[in-house]
């Protein structure tokens, strides 16, 4: 599968994306196609590259709406606009009605002059409804722009035409700034990073593009720079500000053997790096492809909205034409008065405020998620998290810190401390499970990976393998039992390991955990917001994982599940929920549940990719306030969505009441239907100041 971005230009109607769109995902050679309208971009998936894509693409948009081109997404797209050749006729339009106004002339040529006025600074509006009149595309906002100033000049009302088309454009080009200022605000969340890296290369430091820096180069980062791909710091040591990756505030100390991520800061000391992942495949990359993605993932509310506006504007036209001539016909009354207050409808019948407003909502609140280190992976995750009642967590990581510490090392006296500790290390040394980081950082022993005979992983239980010659495994109780090794478990709240060689039982190791700072205050917080049910699922043992619900308060928990048992409870607790259940967990051995569940969340590094691949929302850094984050950022990118509606179809609806009474005029329509729009862009765009 190929996939290809491209830049779109001269698109100013947000209801002819989704057309656009359509048209194109319907197109034999490709597969999939998304065309957002806040970032102008369209991302397709094909089968295979097509050279002539480009005209192909450019030629179904122009079908709709005429002059939209497609370019390159490599090419500038904050380049200076070119609207000399746009707003030349329109200010030589209004020049000629100054002209035609101040003068005294003839009645003939003094309308002459004000409908070549009107042509003037109509003339993109007017030759955009026309194409489309040929395509006999009768309802979008330029056809409906023509036909109420035409019936205005028709009426002799030739100022308030002219004012009403001028007013449009000028309109029309306040919503282009504000959404493209909107676009490029949201942008700079994901330009995270520099162009350049300084490569060491012997005593010389040279300045290389980071697309061509390779796994193993070591860079240099001074202070005050910016990290631009991820590494293990092999020299100096400094501090660190992680905020735009994490959203932590606190700078963190980083020296020989931290591992850094691209994006972060390095704020008062000289770093030497040893360069761990492409820049394709680093953190800033992965995060990038997640917002970028995340546009793809509609929610309910867009997907309603792509339906409505296609019977809203052509059922507004109906009641206008009801409007304009059934008074004339039922009751005598006057045509000329009905028909303007029947062009008021056309007026404010394009649902623009709400086909733009409402993507950028969702758009914005991603972005700004991002900064505060959550990751929403679409529009309609952000939108569903609100609706969530029931909430189940996995403990190790989640609820406790996951970083587990040995507590106690007990060896049986037919072995030794260092005999069982090397054993534990070994087969502890290609996880990354908190027990094998906690041994590693613990005892460092010796791994050659050209000894491993057999290897086999049981999640949940433990692990066995052949090294060396010898048959070694590390695990839980059960784990032992299952290899038929016989002997006495030990009776401890904490973690504990057992560890057998050649099936002689060495010894154990217990490991301890606390409950995350923050977490007893966040939950409680999350019950406030309507969360209400809170269960955790865990695999550990009943005496610990009682101890962690008590402390917590959770409604319920289970103890001594394997992952199977975890999906099979979570159906079950899904099965009784009344809305939506979401599960938090850390990626690791979760897998089954958090693809069953409606939103599941994944917190710690952006570094673990299954999580990053698996789980709905990511939170990049272990605080428990950011679960309470993105509980609010959904409900605030709710209100203001709300906000928008209401006082999208608040305004029109008044006009249009205005409009059937004889109250508000042409000018008011026009007003009312680009201020609104703006209104909405400005609102929407909360989100990115907060």
């Amino acid at each position: 599968m190929v996939k290809e971005k491209y830049r779109v230009n001269n698109l100013d109607c947000a209801h002819c994306s989704a057309k656009i769109e359509d048209a194109i995902q319907s197109h034999p050679s490709i597969e999939n196609a998304h065309l957002d309208f806040t970032r102008k971009v369209l991302t397709i998936s094909m089968t295979a590259k097509d050279q002539g894509l480009i005209e192909v693409l450019n030629a179904l948009a122009d079908q709709i709406e005429p002059g939209v081109k497609f370019e390159s997404i490599d090419v500038d797209e904050h380049a200076k606009d070119n609207n000399i050749k746009h707003w030349l006729p329109i200010i030589g339009g209004i020049l000629l009605f100054i002209v035609s106004y101040i003068l005294t002339m003839e009645a003939m040529a003094t309308s002459v002059l004000a409908i070549t006025s009107f042509l003037l600074v109509g003339h993109s509006v007017i030759l955009t409804s026309f194409r489309k009149l040929i395509r006999r595309q009768f309802f979008d906002e330029n056809w409906l722009m023509t036909i109420a100033t035409t019936g205005a000049i028709i009426l002799g009302e030739y100022t308030e035409a002219i004012a009403v088309m001028l007013l449009y454009e000028i309109g029309k080009y306040f919503e282009h700034r504000a959404i493209k200022r909107s676009r490029e605000s949201i942008e700079k969340t994901l330009s995270l990073r520099p162009d350049f890296a300084h490569v060491l290369r012997g005593a010389e430091v040279s300045d290389t593009p980071v697309g061509e820096v390779l796994v193993g180069a070591v860079i240099v980062v001074n202070p005050g720079e910016r990290i631009p791909l991820d590494g293990i710091v092999r020299k100096g040591e400094s501090t660190v500000d992680t905020a735009i990756i994490t959203g932590e505030s606190d700078p963190r100390l980083v020296n020989r053997s931290s591992l850094v991520n691209s994006g972060f800061i390095n704020l008062d000391g000289r770093l030497e790096i040893e360069v761990t992942a492409r820049d394709a495949d680093g953190t800033v990359a992965r995060i990038m492809r997640l917002i970028e993605s995340a546009a793809h993932r509609k929610s309910r509310t867009e997907q309603f909205l792509t339906r409505f506006a296609r019977w809203y504007t052509p059922s507004v036209v109906l009641a206008a034409a009801l409007m304009a001539f059934l008074p004339t016909l039922l009751l005598g009354a006057d045509l000329g008065m009905w028909v303007k207050r029947a062009l008021v409808f056309l007026v404010v019948s394009c649902p623009c405020a709400l086909v733009i407003s409402i993507p950028l909502t969702y758009f914005a609140g991603i972005g700004y998620a991002a900064k505060q280190g959550i990751i929403f992976k679409g529009s309609n995750v952000l939108d569903n998290l609100r609706r969530v009642k029931t909430l189940v967590f996995d403990k190790t990581g989640t609820l406790t810190s996951g970083k587990l510490k040995v507590q106690q090392v007990h060896h049986t006296d037919q072995s030794s401390k260092a005999e069982m500790l090397e054993a534990l290390y070994v087969c502890e040394y290609s996880s990354n499970h908190p027990v094998a980081l906690a041994i590693k950082s613990y005892h460092q022993g010796k791994f050659d990976p050209r000894q491993v005979e057999a290897f086999r992983e049981i999640p949940g239980q433990g692990i066995a393998m052949a090294y060396d010659g010898d048959d070694l495994a590390v695990g839980s109780y059960e784990f032992m039992r299952s290899l038929d090794m016989v002997f006495d478990p030990v009776d401890s709240d904490e973690t504990v390991i057992y560890v057998i060689k050649n099936y002689q039982y060495l010894g154990f190791v217990t490991f301890s955990d606390e409950i995350k700072s923050g977490m007893p205050e966040m939950l409680n917080r999350l019950r406030n917001l309507g969360v209400g049910m809170q269960v955790m699922l865990s695999g550990d043992r009943r005496q610990k994982a009682e101890k962690v619900a008590k402390e917590l308060a959770l409604d319920s928990f289970e103890a001594e599940l394997l992952p199977e048992d975890k999906i099979n409870r979570f159906e079950q607790i899904a099965d009784k929920a009344p809305r939506i259940v979401a599960f938090a967990g850390d990626g690791l051995n979760d897998a089954p549940v958090i693809a069953r569940s409606d939103i599941s969340f994944a917190m710690g590094e952006i570094g673990n990719q299954a999580s990053v691949e698996s789980a709905d929302i990511v939170l990049l850094n272990d605080r428990p306030d950011q679960f309470l984050k993105a509980f609010e950022i959904s409900r605030l990118s709710y209100t203001i969505l709300v906000q928008n509606v209401v006082l999208a179809l608040g305004i029109k609806a008044l006009v249009m009441a205005g409009g059937a009474i004889g109250i508000s005029g042409l000018w008011e329509a026009v007003i009312a239907d680009v201020g609104v729009t703006i209104l909405a862009v400005l609102n929407a765009m909360r989100l990115t100041r907060l």
